[in-house]
């Protein structure tokens, strides 16, 4: 073990996995369970694709941006519509196609391979 890891002060909430964590009380699949739960990107309307610090899901390009948007104060975040690397975009329309809640607030929505079959 790592000196370092000894000495040092940690949370341990912050060492459960995101399939552990209830972030916002995302429902299980009744049929896939939790193995293709998907959120929204916390900072704009994309899929989410990482999980960091215990509570925060990432697109690929806020992730890449993750400093700069999580000291973002709330107020200046986008609103839906927002694209990547919180950019508001132009229109009314979510990329999601979906009603959720502000942009800056965790958002799980469902199961990744029930939600691709009601698209086709």
């Amino acid at each position: 073990m790592f000196k370092e890891l000894d000495n040092s002060q940690y949370n341990p909430e912050e060492l459960i996995c995101g399939g552990c964590s209830d972030v916002v009380g995302a429902q299980v699949c009744g049929r896939h369970g939790v193995d293709f739960l998907e959120f929204k990107c916390r900072f704009c309307c994309s899929v989410a694709v990482y999980f960091c610090f215990g509570t925060t899901h990432f697109c690929t390009a806020c992730h890449d941006d993750f400093q700069r948007l999580m000291s973002l104060p709330t107020k200046l975040l986008p609103k839906c519509p927002a694209g990547p690397k919180a950019v508001q975009l132009d229109g009314n329309e979510c990329p999601l196609k979906i009603k959720h809640p502000p942009t800056g607030e965790e958002f799980p929505l469902g199961c990744g391979i029930c939600r691709n079959i009601n698209t086709f």
